[in-house]
């Protein structure tokens, strides 16, 4: 549930329902999906939220591949401890667990003006029995899990180090727990975070002999404790106060936006945990402050031009010029000597038994320019704005993207008949592609981002990109649709229509026609597959703040796939509304897109520095 799905469709219906139902059933669904075999590369895909290895940390002894983690309080069921590790975050808390289970009587309540959680009970917890339980279904983690216990008597604390040691990477405890920290530490080596309150925290002037220190966010009500951003300035005083001690620091809570992650940060937190923040801001914040720390650890270094990314561009370059090859083709001679030869008839024959069939050959074939011109574009974009600066994802889209289209030639190889243009061409961009993805091989995950705050025009960007991904999913399912109807039927009612012929009646004019059509069709399936899977990509993996090329791609790299798909219907008269209907919508989808979006990829991060006053303004 990346940022622009959660903000666009689910958020909505979730604060509509009860606190409680709301999170239990978002965990309990992400969690589920996590679970399955595939569920955590469907999860990566569709948030490509994977922590750089540059953001690697050591603490206490303990590796934390992000300093972005989760609260406990946030899910005291464990509903969605799976799905968390799938989400950016570098550990994970649990917790407080205690002997028995205790349930919350009282609601938590949403205050959506403020951006806070009301809890009438922090410690709520399945027991020790059903913890244990849950954690040994998860088998094993891939970040490390930080336990906090709480306890009334010694023997109390004893029994949940001893139950739950396997799986904690360190344990969490208060200050009652403090005081058997002797006994603690004798039947566990693992490192003991001591937790504090902001008041505990200003009252504090015993240097604890633990590992480090967590500052628990909340203000006191009479009727509960209040948690959200307010609390950051609270959080800021009391990472001061414990810095003389020279110990690890995690602050819980008050992060609502990477703006306030990196405050926290600057004044000295090893590592920050997000509770309300995640409600309000979105399952993307953690990948969000991630892209952050990267921008703020090479704010002025010029990366290294990757290699590889000069052989990546010339095969889109191929791929353009052989698009505008192919649509000088279909504009004028539509069919080659060599179709012509496989045909046994010339053209004018064509023309001759039917105008209108030999015009919608050469629909076929000018849309085919056009995705090729397209996906060109955004080949080559993806080649100098993302793989040269080192953007991992931008290699991932660019090669899957690719190795669909060079899939196309089994297309053109089904149907009895070898297209030789397309086999010379093929070969010519191939050994491209392969020199490009040999010499890219060495290519990092991660990616910086600029995004400080949860602006107007950020909140807008989230129905944008949402409308971009499902553009893309059409695409991709116009291929695979037009892919099957090439390899079955050949022709859509439609088409029958607007050529007045049967199918039996084009076979008995040339009984070789019909393969030939059908080779066309399925061979611009195949392509569009290709085209919208960049799209989809591009939308998924490279939207970030700031990001003017990724705009400038997708305004300009779809045009002539729109423009040729349309307008040669047009030109030819095949104006059927309803045969156009998806290609009007999804034009309505890319330009409200373009404009939601504009604000936010064209924002660049001088403007940003520059104008920190009035975008705290802005914020939502």
């Amino acid at each position: 549930m990346p940022d622009w799905s959660y903000h666009t469709f689910f958020k909505p219906l979730l604060f509509r329902m009860k606190s409680e139902t709301s999170r239990d059933l978002t965990l309990h669904t992400m969690n589920t999906l996590a679970k399955l075999p595939f569920g955590d590369k469907i999860i990566q895909f569709f948030g490509h939220m994977q922590p750089s290895k540059e953001l690697e940390q050591k603490h206490a002894g303990i590796t934390f591949p992000s300093p972005v983690g989760v609260s406990g309080a946030l899910d005291p069921h464990l509903n969605g401890t799976k799905a968390f590790t799938n989400l950016g975050f570098g550990f994970i808390e649990v917790g407080p667990i205690t002997i028995e289970p205790q349930i919350s009587k009282k609601p938590i309540r949403r205050d959506i003006e403020k951006e806070t959680l009301v809890y009438g009970n922090l410690h709520e917890n399945l027991g020790l029995d059903a913890t244990v339980v849950k954690l040994q279904s998860m088998k094993r983690t891939t970040i490390p899990l930080g336990i906090m216990i709480k306890g009334e008597a010694l023997q109390e604390y004893e029994k949940l180090v001893q139950k739950l040691d396997e799986h904690a990477a360190f344990f969490v405890i208060d200050t009652q727990g403090a005081s058997y920290l002797d006994h603690i530490r004798e039947l566990t080596p693992k490192p003991l975070v001591l937790e504090l309150t902001h008041k505990k925290v200003m009252n504090f002037t015993e240097d604890i002999p633990v590992d480090g220190y967590i500052i628990r966010e909340g203000i006191e009500r009479d009727d509960g404790v209040e948690l959200g951003q307010m609390e950051i300035h609270h959080l800021k005083e009391s990472i001061q106060q414990l810095l003389p001690y020279n110990k690890p620091i995690i602050a819980s809570g008050g992060v609502h936006e990477p703006s306030d992650a990196m405050e926290l940060f600057r004044e000295g937190a090893s590592l920050i945990q997000l509770h309300s923040g995640f409600v309000y801001s979105g399952p993307g914040l953690p990948k969000r402050i991630n892209e952050r720390i990267l921008y703020e650890q090479q704010p002025i270094s010029k990366p290294a031009e990757q290699t590889g990314w000069i052989s990546f561009f010339l095969m889109g370059l191929g791929v353009f010029i052989a698009g505008i090859i192919a649509l000088i083709i279909g504009l004028t001679e539509v069919l080659l000597a060599y179709d012509e030869q496989y045909l046994g008839i010339q053209k004018e024959e064509i023309q001759r038994f039917s105008h209108h069939l030999f015009h919608f050959m050469s629909h076929d074939r000018i849309c085919l320019a056009g995705v090729m011109i397209s996906a060109g574009f955004m080949f080559m974009q993806l080649s100098y704005h993302g793989i040269r600066k080192g953007e991992h994802w931008a290699k991932k889209a660019y090669v899957i993207a690719a190795a669909l289209g060079f899939l196309n030639i089994f297309y053109f190889m089904g149907f009895g008949y070898f297209d030789k243009l397309h086999f010379i061409y093929y070969l010519i961009i191939l050994p491209f592609f392969l020199y490009g993805l040999y010499q890219s091989r060495k290519l990092t995950t991660g990616s910086k981002g600029l995004n400080l705050y949860n602006t107007i025009s950020w909140k807008r960007s989230q129905l944008a990109q949402s409308l971009f991904i499902v553009s893309g999913m059409c695409l991709l399912s116009a291929g695979i649709v037009i892919s099957i109807i090439g390899m079955n039927g050949v022709f859509v009612k439609e088409d029958l229509m607007f050529f007045a012929l049967t199918p039996e009646q084009i076979t008995a004019f040339n009984d070789k026609l019909i393969p030939l059509i059908a080779h066309d069709r399925a061979g611009f399936g195949g392509a569009l597959i290709s085209e919208g899977f960049l799209l989809l990509t591009i939308a998924l993996w490279g939207y970030r703040e700031g990001a003017k090329w990724v705009w400038w791609t997708l305004a300009l790299g779809g045009m002539p796939g729109f423009l040729t798909g349309v307008g040669t219907h047009f030109m030819i008269g095949y104006d059927n509304h309803f045969h156009l209907s998806p290609a009007y919508l999804l034009f309505v989808f890319y330009f409200v897109g373009l404009v939601y979006s504009y604000g936010y990829l064209n924002r660049s991060g001088k403007t940003q520095l520059r104008n920190v006053s009035v975008w705290k303004e802005e914020k939502v």
